[in-house]
């Protein structure tokens, strides 16, 4: 008897890993759709039946994992910015200068975008404050980890005694952030953008920014 109960624990252990591996299969195909159509034709004329059927799932299971199509858009961004900004926080080094290593950091972001311009004008078009989805919320956290990595570049500049060390660091932070993200929509309208234009532009945005960081007297430079 405790033979069948045992037998009985393992399929319903197998059965519940085989759904969670349909789970994420699913979850992939899905992911692959989105990026795939949104690639090719945009936020507008892309459809969720559309997305549906190239990743081979109905319209309601697409439903499970996305509200509508901009949540889709939070869930692909979700899913493809934590490498890039974890190739930027490796690209951080100790004996960089606050700009060199600020630019090292959003570096790989660019890159990535360069290759597909048409996705990241999609996601990027639609990243602002919605309904408190999962896919929100993921995005407010990895927001929080991005706005992180900034804090302890600065922090360590402030140690090194290359800037003040008044001021809210967060805030700082904060101001080196948008300073990113209007550069990065702006780079991404226009008709031909170059990564190396995107990233000379944003160095000389950030020099402009630390000069009003540095400390008195200072003569560090780049």
């Amino acid at each position: 008897m405790k033979d069948i109960y045992k037998m009985r624990a393992r399929a319903e252990v197998d059965e519940l890993g085989l759904r969670e591996r349909h789970k994420i299969d699913k979850f992939e195909r899905i992911c692959s759709a989105a990026l795939q159509l949104f690639s090719r034709g945009g936020y507008d004329r892309t459809t969720l039946r559309e997305i549906a059927a190239e990743a081979g799932v109905a319209l309601g299971t697409l439903s499970l994992y996305a509200r509508d199509k901009r949540d889709l858009i939070f869930l692909i961004f979700n899913k493809v910015m934590p490498p890039l900004l974890e190739q930027g926080r490796r690209n951080v080094e100790p004996k960089k200068l606050l700009v060199d290593n600020m630019v090292a950091f959003f570096e790989p972001i660019y890159l990535a975008f360069s290759r597909n311009i048409t996705l990241y004008r999609v996601l990027l078009g639609q990243i602002y404050n919605g309904p408190p989805t999962v896919h929100v919320k993921e995005n407010n956290a990895m927001r929080a980890r991005l706005a992180e990595h900034i804090v302890a570049i600065i922090l360590h500049a402030q140690r090194s005694g290359e800037c003040s060390a008044e001021g809210d660091v967060n805030l700082l932070a904060d101001s080196f952030y948008y300073l990113h993200f209007a550069w990065v929509r702006i780079w991404l309208s226009k008709d031909k953008p170059k990564v190396e234009e995107a990233v000379s532009k944003l160095r000389e945005l950030f020099e402009q920014h630390v000069k009003g960081m540095r400390n008195p007297g200072t003569n560090k430079k780049r």
